[in-house]
Parts: structure tokens; C-alpha cells; sequence
């Protein structure tokens, strides 16, 4: 069965009743983001084994926008052999309009004592998300029970593990009967709300295990500001109050607390404090830092590149601020500023050397941008940071390994259940980059692998976020006639913010599989 209702579900929920009695707390001026925590109610304590909860939306990776509910009347029914109820836990989209409703989506993680970043998972009304015994044949699949029952329980626990770019593997600390980790997986890479989460064995890489943990706390940045001594700042009357999932809220009505006035009388830095009402109705308090004094002009911003960058490429690569000190003040500000690229070639571009660009007219200080451009290196930029992969099927049981740098191991599979007449033909795999990037040359592989590549199209995102084929003398999409696949293909630089392979099968008689993908591009070597 999906559902473990225990021999005392409702016994003490009322003495546990978990109360968010503060969503939102100070979000300073540096944008150190508010830690909301919820709280045992006076009624009650954290139960043994356990810390004082906090509250969190769980989002998938696989399905953005998504968040596991426990116990939800909208969930499948379980996959367990022989179930006919429904899953314990499935998604549901984040119901970003409407605050008491989101708030309800929230789960609570228990922190078990002496066990870092590793939880309890419960619903708020008190049933912890649990993984069955490993005497069963349905060990991956989940149940619910009391968390007075399971605090204890590794069945019950689950580790936090950093999974990158600010997700997490969500671990049962319980080894499976293989002696494998088993972790939190949306089952069968579904997003529609829901789809079953069950656990199944730890694949570090793939999207349907990898969760944004997002407490219920705003971020509110507020600038740096100056002003004169001898006269008051205005303060911000309004701001905005950011949250993990995508939600913005604006703060529109800001009760500072000025200080008294003699403080702008004399150069120096003053902190003033406000609060205003977040988007649960909470009250956020916010941090304002002034520099009395008197803004001087600005120091060089600097940036290094290499010989050959185009001007459209450094104009995005340049800063957006410049940095200027406050006389009198032990303080300096970020200020706004453009540069004037008009008197900029990609000639100018082309050589080592260093290039001088100005900031636009009109600021009321002067700035300049000094780029330092040297010699170029050619880098694999899939082996670099900010480079996030994803693709339409793949086979969960292969751990994603087409940028290790091996060519000759199957790095990626789209085997999938159903034979012939299920294949994913044709499939993708892709690579989105932070930021964009000069890109001159694709390699794909398959070698040792399934050799069924057929076909295959290499394509670029632009910046406006349609895709090309990049720019080859050759057509797409390019055939393969050899058993093995080794496609090489260099071309003039694009500016690229994700590039993407799309391959066709040989025949239907079996799946494809890669064994490596690398994207080339120069950049300016280490310092």
C-alpha cells in the first residue's frame, strides 16, 4: 500500500502543531537573504531526535514550477506492484497567486540531530514521508507515518546532498538491500501535476533527483546610497522582496525608523532600519546604508579578455557598476554606469594588447573601462562551470557522463521499456550556458556504445533564444554511415548561449547511446 496511516496518526498533532511565527526577518542592505524557520508551537517540543522545524517548498528540477506534495487527493496511483492507492508523494504546481495557498504547500524538515543537512520530511499535519523496509519487495517505494513514530527511523531520514548550481540529492540515509543510496526520483521523468516521487537509486547527474529547497523568506536588496553631509537622505519608499521560487512582491509601504538628524552632520557611515509586510502577510525588516560625504570620481574598472573577442561579446562581458569612494567616509558605492562603445572595433579587438573605453556622456563623474586582452586559448567549455545539460529521454539507470572527457564510454543511453516500437527516435541532449559564449567548434562521439547514430544535427542558441545549426560548408542534418560515431566540425566564431545535438537512429531494433560531447571556444587564459 502507498498510504501507512499508523496506529496513532492524530495522537499529539495538536501538542505539535507546527507555527510559522516569524516568515520574515532582517534582509540587510547586502542582500543576505531573511532565514524564516518554523517553530513548535508553545504547546509543544521538537520530538526526540530532532530539531525545530523549518518550513519549505521542495521544487523538481525536472519540473520547474513543481513541488512535492505528501498525501495529496490529486496524486497517481502508486507504481508499487499489487497498489491501488495513491502515491504518497507526487507534484503539484506551486500556487504562486495565492499566499495561504502556497504557504500550505510548504513541507516541514525536521533537522536530525547530529546528523548534518539530513531531515525528517513531514506534511503540516504530521505525517513523515518514509521509505518502505528493505525486507519488502516495494523497498523503493514510499509510505507516510507519524513523525512522533518515525524522527528516529533512517527510513524516515533523508540527506541533503549538494548536487550543484543550488540543488540538492535528497538521500535515505537507510542503504537499500544492494547496499546502494536511494534517493527522492520523479518517477519516469513526468511533470504533470500528480506524478508519483518514490525513491530509487542514487544518480547524482539526473534531473528527476535533483530538488531547489526554498524556505519561505524574502531577499530585499537595498543599494548603498550617499548624500551630502549636512543633509538628510531620502529613503526608498519602495522595494521588492524576492522568494527562492520566482515570486517577487513589491514593499510599498516602508516604515523607517530615521535617526535623529545631528547624524548627517558629519562624514561617516549611518545604518537605518525599516520594516514593511512581505508577501504571507509577514512583517520583513530591511537595512539601509548611507555614506555621508561627498562621492569622488570613479576607479578603472578592469576586465581581462582575449585577443579577438568581438565587440558584441565584450559589451556584455563589460561591468555594469564602477566602484567610488566617499570622502570622509570609510565607504565606497556601486554606482550605474554605460561605456561608449562607438569608438570600438573588432579590429581594435583583434591584437594582445590594452583597450581604453570611456563611460557615456552625461554621468555627473567620469569612468573608464581598461581591457586587457591576451593571447587566446582553446577550451572544451562543456568541461567548465555554468554549463547545465538536459535532454528529451534518457535512461535513468546510466549515469549522464558526456562531458568526463572519456570518448570511449557510453556517457548517455535512451533505452527506455516497450522494444522496437517505443524507441526515442529522434532524440536531444543540450547544453545551456550561463552566459554566452564564443563558440568554433562541436565534437560528438559514440564509440564502444550502441553504434545506432544515424544522423546527426549540431545547433547554437542566440541571444534572442531561437536555435541555428552552427555554420559548417556542409549540410544538416550530417549522416553516419560508420559503426562508431566521431563527428568534428569547426566553423566561424557564433555567439552561443546553449548548444544542443539532435540524433536519429540507424534502426528501431535497438537504442541509441553517446559517449562524449565537446564544445570548443577561446577564452583568455589563466592569470
Amino acid at each position: 500500500m502507498s498510504f501507512l496511516f499508523p496506529r496513532r496518526s492524530l495522537h499529539g498533532l495538536a501538542a505539535a502543531a507546527v507555527a510559522l511565527l516569524a516568515l520574515g526577518v532582517a534582509a540587510p542592505a547586502h542582500a543576505a537573504p531573511a532565514e524564516v524557520t518554523g517553530r513548535i508551537s508553545a504547546a509543544g517540543a521538537p520530538y526526540e531526535g530532532v530539531g525545530a522545524p523549518k518550513r519549505i517548498l521542495l521544487e523538481s528540477v525536472n519540473a520547474p514550477g513543481k513541488v512535492v506534495q505528501l498525501g495529496d487527493t490529486n496524486a497517481q496511483v502508486s507504481s508499487a506492484p499489487g497498489a491501488t492507492e495513491r502515491a504518497a508523494a507526487a507534484i503539484e504546481a506551486i500556487k504562486t497567486g495565492d499566499p495561504s495557498a502556497l504557504a500550505a504547500q510548504a513541507l516541514t524538515f525536521y533537522p536530525v540531530t547530529g546528523a548534518a543537512n539530513t531531515y525528517v520530511i513531514a506534511d503540516q499535519q504530521g505525517r513523515a514521508l518514509i521509505r518502505s523496509r528493505n525486507s519488502s519487495t516495494n523497498f523503493r517505494y514510499l509510505q507516510l507515518a507519524d513523525v512522533a513514530d518515525s524522527a528516529t527511523d533512517p527510513y524516515a531520514q533523508w540527506e541533503a546532498r549538494d548536487a550543484g548550481d543550488g540543488t540538492v540529492n535528497l538521500v535515505n540515509v537507510q542503504q537499500d538491500p544492494s547496499k546502494k543510496w536511494a534517493a527522492l526520483d520523479l518517477y519516469n521523468q513526468k511533470t504533470a501535476d500528480g506524478s508519483e516521487v518514490q525513491s530509487y537509486t542514487l544518480a547524482t547527474g539526473s534531473a528527476v533527483q535533483k530538488w531547489r529547497m526554498h524556505a519561505l523568506t524574502a531577499t530585499v536588496t537595498v543599494p548603498t546610497a550617499v548624500t551630502p553631509v549636512g543633509t538628510e537622505p531620502r529613503l526608498p519608499s519602495k522595494l521588492v522582496a524576492r522568494y527562492g521560487w520566482g515570486t517577487s512582491f513589491p514593499l510599498t509601504s516602508i516604515a523607517w525608523q530615521k535617526p535623529d538628524r545631528s547624524v548627517w552632520n558629519a562624514p561617516g557611515d549611518v545604518d537605518v532600519t525599516g520594516t514593511a509586510t512581505g508577501f504571507f502577510g509577514e512583517t520583513i525588516t530591511v537595512s539601509a546604508h548611507i555614506a555621508v560625504g561627498a562621492a569622488a570620481a570613479a576607479d578603472d574598472a578592469t576586465l581581462r579578455s582575449y585577443a579577438g573577442v568581438s565587440v558584441k561579446e565584450l559589451r556584455m562581458l563589460a561591468p555594469r557598476t564602477v566602484v567610488r569612494r566617499v570622502g570622509g567616509s570609510g565607504a565606497s558605492v556601486t554606482a550605474p554606469v554605460s561605456w561608449d562603445f562607438s569608438g570600438v572595433t573588432d579590429t581594435a579587438l583583434a591584437q594582445p594588447g590594452t583597450v581604453t573605453v570611456p563611460a557615456v556622456s552625461g554621468a555627473d563623474f567620469s569612468a573608464r573601462l581598461v581591457v586587457a586582452l591576451v593571447a587566446p586559448e582553446s577550451v572544451n567549455i562543456l568541461r567548465q562551470s555554468g554549463v547545465h545539460p538536459d535532454w528529451a529521454v534518457r535512461d535513468n539507470g546510466t549515469t549522464f557522463a558526456l562531458t568526463d572527457g572519456n570518448r570511449n564510454a557510453v556517457g548517455f543511453s535512451d533505452w527506455r521499456s516497450g522494444g522496437a516500437a517505443n524507441r526515442a527516435n529522434p532524440n536531444r541532449v543540450s547544453f545551456a550556458l550561463d552566459q554566452p559564449r564564443s563558440i568554433t567548434g562541436v565534437k560528438v562521439y559514440d564509440i564502444g556504445g550502441k553504434q545506432n547514430i544515424g544522423s546527426v544535427t549540431v545547433q547554437y542558441r542566440t541571444l534572442l533564444g531561437g536555435w541555428k545549426n552552427v555554420p559548417t560548408s556542409s549540410t544538416w542534418p550530417a549522416a553516419n554511415s560508420s559503426a562508431n560515431l566521431s563527428l568534428e566540425v569547426a566553423f566561424a566564431p557564433v555567439l552561443a548561449t546553449g548548444v544542443r545535438v539532435l540524433f536519429s537512429n540507424k534502426s528501431p531494433s535497438t537504442w541509441m547511446t553517446l559517449s562524449e560531447v565537446e564544445v570548443y571556444g577561446p577564452q583568455a587564459p589563466a592569470a
